[in-house]
C-alpha cells in the first residue's frame, strides 16, 4: 500500500501494527524517537474505535483471565494449591506482585501479574508450596499462558488478527493484533512532500484507457489552471480509486472546504459513460500526509505501490 494510515483519531495518525517487541523494544524505541521525536508517537491498543494506554488495555486483558478462570473452576484450583506463586521470564517477577509498572527483566512480563490480580478479585490465594513458572511449552504452567488462554470478546480482535507463537482468537492474539503505533499527525506533515493525487471512481465500468484519459484530465485542468510548475521526477502524480460516487463527492467537498486546489471531472458521454458522469477529482499541490489521512476517511486505495519517508523503518515493519 502507498500509505498504512488507517484512521486519525484526535489528532493521532494510526500508521499500522508493530506486533510483538520481544527483545526489540529498546531498539525500535530509540528508531522510533529518533525518526518522529519526543511526544510525537506512543504505541498504544486500538479497542472499539479507542485509542488506549497500556494501563487502560490491560483491564481487558485480566478480563480474559477473569472469564476463563470462571469458566475453568478445576484449572484455577489447581492453580491454587500447586502454586506458592507464579513467574513469567524469571523467579524476580514474583517481586512485581499486582504492579505492571515494575518490570525488571529485560522482555516485560504481564501475564503473572494479571494472574495474581485476578485471584485476588476472586477472593482467593495461593496455598501450594511450588513457584510455578508460566511461560514456554516446557513450563508446567503454560496452559496459562496468554498465547494459549481464549480472549472472551473476539469481536474486539483487530482482524486480520497477527500471527506469532499464540494461538488465534488468544488473549496474546488480542493484545499484538490491537497494538498500533500512533505518530502526530502535525509531525507527519513535517516530514511529508507535496504531491498531486488523482481519485478516480472504480464502481463506473471504464476500460483501460478511459480510465487513463479521466486521470489525464483531471492533471490538465488542475495544474495548468492554477499556474503550477511540477517536477514529477521528484514528486510525481499518485492515483487512488474510491468505491462511488459518493466518496467521490465527500473527498471533493473535504479538499474544498479546507481550500486546497481541486477540480472534479465530468464525462461528456460521447463513448462510455452517460453525460455528466463525475468520474476524478484532481488535489494539489497537496502535503503528502495531509492527502493520506483526508482519503483515509472515503476508504481510498492507491493504485500503485510506494512507500512514504515516514512509514521507512530499519528495526521492525508495520503490518495492516
Amino acid at each position: 500500500m502507498l500509505t498504512n494510515i488507517k484512521k486519525i483519531i484526535d489528532g493521532w495518525a494510526i500508521l499500522g501494527r508493530p506486533g510483538h517487541a520481544g527483545r526489540k523494544k529498546a531498539l525500535r524505541r530509540t528508531e522510533l524517537e529518533n525518526k518522529f521525536g519526543k511526544g510525537n508517537w506512543k504505541i498504544v491498543h486500538l479497542i472499539d474505535g479507542k485509542l488506549l494506554s497500556q494501563d487502560e488495555a490491560l483491564d481487558y486483558l485480566e478480563e480474559g483471565y477473569n472469564q476463563f478462570f470462571k469458566k475453568n473452576t478445576e484449572l484455577l484450583d489447581w492453580l491454587i494449591l500447586t502454586a506458592q506463586d507464579i513467574y513469567d521470564t524469571a523467579p524476580s517477577n514474583i517481586d512485581s506482585k499486582f504492579d505492571y509498572s515494575i518490570q525488571e527483566t529485560e522482555t516485560a512480563h504481564l501475564n503473572d501479574i494479571a494472574i495474581r490480580r485476578v485471584i485476588k478479585r476472586l477472593g482467593k490465594e495461593f496455598q501450594g508450596s511450588k513457584l510455578l513458572q508460566i511461560h514456554g511449552e516446557d513450563s508446567e504452567g503454560f496452559v496459562l499462558t496468554t498465547g494459549q488462554v481464549p480472549f472472551h470478546k473476539l469481536d474486539l480482535i483487530y482482524s486480520p488478527q497477527i500471527k506469532g507463537w499464540w494461538n488465534k482468537n488468544s488473549i496474546e492474539a488480542f493484545w499484538q493484533s490491537n497494538k498500533v503505533l500512533v505518530v502526530r499527525v502535525d509531525r507527519l506533515k513535517q516530514l511529508s512532500k507535496k504531491m498531486v493525487g488523482v481519485v478516480l471512481r472504480k464502481d463506473i465500468h471504464m476500460g483501460k484507457g478511459k480510465f487513463a484519459t479521466q486521470a489525464a484530465h483531471a492533471i490538465v485542468t488542475l495544474i495548468p489552471e492554477r499556474g503550477e510548475t511540477w517536477d514529477f521526477e521528484q514528486h510525481p502524480i499518485e492515483v487512488w480509486t474510491v468505491k462511488g460516487e459518493e466518496n467521490l463527492l465527500g473527498i471533493y467537498s473535504t479538499m474544498s472546504k479546507m481550500k486546497y486546489d481541486c477540480t472534479i471531472i465530468r464525462d461528456a458521454g460521447k463513448t462510455q459513460l452517460i453525460p455528466g458522469t463525475r468520474t476524478a477529482v484532481g488535489i494539489g499541490p497537496i502535503n503528502e500526509a495531509e492527502f493520506d489521512s483526508i482519503l483515509s476517511r472515503y476508504g481510498a486505495s492507491p493504485a500503485e505501490s510506494r512507500t512514504r519517508d515516514y512509514l521507512a523503518f530499519k528495526s521492525f515493519i508495520l503490518r495492516k
